[in-house]
């Protein structure tokens, strides 16, 4: 084996076996119109599915409602007994909208709890056209910010994690290499 290629080849290992994996969690949604109860309100649920994330005890995520479009937020119940649920949803003094700000919060009541089921919100939607992302935050159990990033359609394609770049740009860069160090005609001759 070439000293290039034995070289390449276990940088490419280090790369595959210790290369930290840097995955962000990641909230999809599925917003379904609801049949209106009220007559002018355009109600929706919103079902979210939380993946690539181990929480701890006491950590929780919040999922914010802009004030301008949503109103009389209801949290559907938690996906299992591992979480605690409950809408944060304050009435706007100056009567603009109709509240300040909605935020979704879900509670975790254990370590590693399950995130096979769905967290749920009904609310009024006052958008012109359908509900669409969010911002949500995942917050350690002493309330600072562990990632903030927006919630995606369900079944929308997810960005690959930093580590799958590294070793993809890595195996270009050895084949590369390795089709770079072929022996020409007149090497071949000589030997």
């Amino acid at each position: 084996m070439k000293p290039i290629a034995f070289v390449l080849g276990l940088a490419l290992s280090y790369f595959t076996c210790a290369a930290p994996s840097l995955s962000a969690a990641t909230i999809q949604y599925v917003a379904t119109n609801l049949t209106d109860v009220n007559l002018g309100e355009d109600l929706w649920r919103y079902d979210y599915l939380v993946s690539s994330e181990t929480f701890s005890n006491s950590d929780f995520f919040e999922i914010y409602f802009d004030a301008s479009l949503f109103g009389t937020l209801s949290a559907g119940p938690a996906p299992n007994a591992d979480w605690d649920v409950l809408i944060l949803q304050q009435p706007n003094p100056s009567n603009i909208a109709p509240f300040d700000i909605g935020i979704y919060n879900a509670f975790a009541l254990q370590g590693n709890p399950g995130l096979s089921g769905l967290f749920s919100v009904t609310a009024v939607y006052l958008g012109p056209t359908a509900p669409g992302a969010q911002a949500f935050k995942i917050f350690n159990p002493d309330g600072s910010v562990r990632q903030e990033s927006v919630t995606v359609p369900f079944g929308s394609g997810e960005i690959p994690e930093p580590s799958t770049f590294v070793l993809i740009s890595f195996s270009v860069l050895t084949l590369a290499a390795i089709r770079r160090r072929k022996p020409t005609a007149t090497e071949t001759s000589h030997r």
